[in-house]
């Protein structure tokens, strides 16, 4: 492989082939999940509030999500979140509501 030529053929060919991989795998599918809220957390800084939900999901155990500042679930109730499914990256809930 002392030729230039051979290097740029397999490095395109490399990136083709994880172009081609990646837009393969991103179907990605979103799931409604539902927790119960352990506690409620708002916090104050320099560039605003911030709120801070810390569920029991399920099958993953304890997680502390960020939610929007103006939501406001009381500690035991139900949380509603999207989740999308089948990503190559780490699966990330999205608020929908509290009940």
């Amino acid at each position: 492989m002392d030729n230039p030529k051979t290097y740029i053929f397999v490095f395109a060919g490399t990136i083709l082939l994880l172009v081609l991989v990646l837009w393969l795998t991103s179907s990605e599918k979103t799931e409604v999940v539902t927790a119960t809220v352990i506690s409620n957390t708002l916090t104050q800084s320099i560039d605003g509030q911030r709120r801070y939900l810390t569920i029991d999901l399920p099958e993953q155990g304890q997680a502390p999500i960020s939610v929007p500042a103006t939501v406001n679930c009381q500690v035991g109730s139900l949380a509603t979140f999207s989740q999308t499914t089948d990503s190559l990256f780490e699966q990330q809930l999205t608020f929908l509501k509290c009940e």
